[in-house]
């Protein structure tokens, strides 16, 4: 297969398509029928819908969005990968399905960052319990967020608590069951560590060091190859419904 075009602006993503060539290639400027890749910063799903030339779409890190969004993102004709630092796909492969009695997750960022915070910790949650979850009950202070989930029997707990006025956020999960799984991040980390304790004992799992940029261009470029619609946007519109952004 000859290489795909990217149309992109994003500095991270043009130094991505010049690592994975051949694969993909930068696009020309008026080139139509390409891979494009929107900032998911502000109303990113109105420049989703505009993309009416795009063979497929990469939504880079999405501010969390309505559910009459989501809506209207559900009859796109084109494969959307979208890439959550947060809950890298290729991590999140690694640790799925985990069997669970009680899923509890806590999250903490600068107030610049707290609902996308708040969504990717539901979003481990919901990993880590292994599907769909319900609100049980959500209490809120300006400083933190406490959300009580379930998923049929599963507990799951997540809080997300506010701090300082810099940037920088962490995240730790821990599923509790017949196998015990704890997932960490850092924003000031390249990485995300997950460890997993069983009969066995110990298994830290190798960290995925590819940029974040280069494996949203991979899964876009397989996507469209094989005619394959991701559940990357299910998945979001599921953690931001679990946040009921309006």
């Amino acid at each position: 297969m000859s290489a795909m075009a990217v149309g992109t602006d994003l500095a991270a993503y043009r130094s991505a398509v010049a690592e994975l060539a051949p694969l993909v290639r930068l696009a020309d400027a008026d080139e139509a029928g390409v891979l494009r890749v929107v900032d998911g910063r502000g109303a990113w799903w109105d420049r989703v819908e505009r993309l009416t030339d795009a063979l497929g779409v990469v939504v880079d890190e999405p501010q969390p969005a309505p559910a009459a969004a989501h809506e209207r993102l559900r009859v796109l004709g084109v494969p959307v990968v979208v890439a959550r630092r947060r809950l890298r796909a290729d991590v999140v492969a690694t640790v799925a399905p985990v069997p669970a009695a009680h899923v509890v997750v806590d999250a903490w960022g600068a107030p610049s960052e707290a609902a996308v915070v708040l969504r990717d910790a539901v979003g481990w949650a919901r990993v880590l319990a292994g599907g769909p979850l319900e609100v049980v009950a959500h209490a809120a202070t300006p400083t933190a967020d406490v959300l009580a989930l379930a998923r049929g029997r599963i507990g799951v707990s997540v809080t997300r608590a506010l701090g300082g006025a810099g940037v920088g956020d962490a995240l730790t999960a821990i599923a509790l069951g017949p196998r015990r799984v704890e997932v960490r991040t850092d924003s000031a980390a390249a990485t995300i560590h997950v460890e997993i304790d069983d009969l066995e004992g110990r298994r830290i799992a190798a960290p995925r060091r590819e940029a974040a940029e280069r494996v949203a261009l991979r899964r876009l470029r397989d996507a469209v190859a094989t005619d394959v619609r991701p559940g990357d946007l299910d998945e979001l519109a599921h953690d931001d419904g679990i946040l009921g952004v309006e």
